[in-house]
């Protein structure tokens, strides 16, 4: 499960990376809208710059 968990994240990060700047910028807005969580937090999980999540599954 825990490698399951972290294969969507690199395949989250993968895929962002892979829109235009625009597209990614649609994407974060969209998400930001959700009011679930704060725009660093998906900027983070999204890039897997300092992202907890990733931190977290690595040390598993």
């Amino acid at each position: 499960m825990i490698s399951t968990s972290k294969a969507v994240l690199d395949a989250m990060c993968a895929d962002f990376e892979q829109l235009p700047a625009d597209a990614r910028s649609k994407l974060l807005g969209m998400l930001c809208q959700s009011v679930v969580e704060s725009p660093e937090w998906w900027w983070d999980v999204l890039t897997g710059e300092d992202d907890p999540l990733h931190r977290e599954l690595e040390t598993i």
